[in-house]
């Protein structure tokens, strides 16, 4: 009978050193996952950090581009008022004179 309660001691220390083993490999499995989880978590804060920069640096990008285009504009917008004034004026000028020829003959 001693030999038999052995073999279940034996039996049950075996069942015990193996459960030790299952839970320390859950407890490595889990470490594992934990650790994933936190990288994969770095990694996509990283990504969005870098998308929020490149789309800052975008927007500086188009709103000075637009600034240069407004600029561009306005001083074409400019050059084509004065043309145009410029161009009144004479025809003014030319219209004044015509009026005084006429006035000056009749007098």
């Amino acid at each position: 009978m001693c030999a038999a309660h052995d073999e279940i001691d034996q039996i049950h220390e075996t069942e015990k050193a193996a459960q030790q083993r299952i839970e320390d490999a859950q407890k490595k499995a889990r470490k594992i996952h934990e650790d994933t989880d936190e990288e994969a978590k770095m990694i996509i804060e990283a990504a969005e950090r870098e998308a929020k920069d490149t789309a800052t640096r975008m927007l500086s990008d188009i709103e000075s581009r637009k600034v240069e285009i407004e600029s561009s504009v306005f001083k074409e917008t400019e050059k084509t008022i004065k043309k145009m004034q410029d161009s009144a004026q004479k025809k003014r000028d030319d219209a004044y004179q015509a009026v005084m020829k006429i006035l000056l003959k009749e007098a």
